[in-house]
């Protein structure tokens, strides 16, 4: 039996997604200046990377997870959204993730406000998705020996 890496790997992409969320948010309201000087290592480039490279191994391995949890029909109705809201969570971080490579890194400086709401459509889908993943792992017992 293959070990299960994806309790391992799906915590990453969820603290990432969020700390984008809080440093561009936060930046766009304390201090607009610094968030639009910041170059590619001084903004949050590089988390959304990494975020973007965990929530692939994180929906990769909760894909090769799935096929070993024995399901009800309950247990299959949160597997499936928890699974959808991972695909969005995954293309958001995705179309957030390549828009900042576009732009060499830099914070967008037109359509601020779409991308803020997409980081905010992200980070949103990313924590109920990790709410549901909890509801399946503590209350229905999925993935426990």
């Amino acid at each position: 039996m293959p070990m299960d890496v994806h309790p391992l790997v799906v915590h990453f992409p969820i603290a990432l997604a969020l700390t984008a969320f809080a440093l561009d948010w936060g930046r766009w309201f304390l201090d607009r200046r610094r968030l639009t000087e910041a170059g590619f290592w001084g903004g949050s480039t590089p988390i959304l990377i990494i975020a973007l490279i965990g929530a692939v191994f994180s929906v990769v391995s909760g894909l090769v997870a799935e096929e070993s949890v024995a399901m009800t029909a309950e247990l299959h109705e949160i597997v499936e959204t928890h699974e959808l809201l991972a695909f969005i969570s995954t293309g958001g971080l995705a179309i957030l993730t390549f828009w900042r490579l576009g732009l060499r890194g830099l914070f967008p400086h037109r359509n601020v406000w779409v991308y803020l709401l997409l980081l905010l459509v992200v980070a949103v889908t990313v924590a109920v998705g990790g709410y549901y993943g909890g509801v399946m792992v503590h209350v229905h017992g999925a993935g426990q020996a």
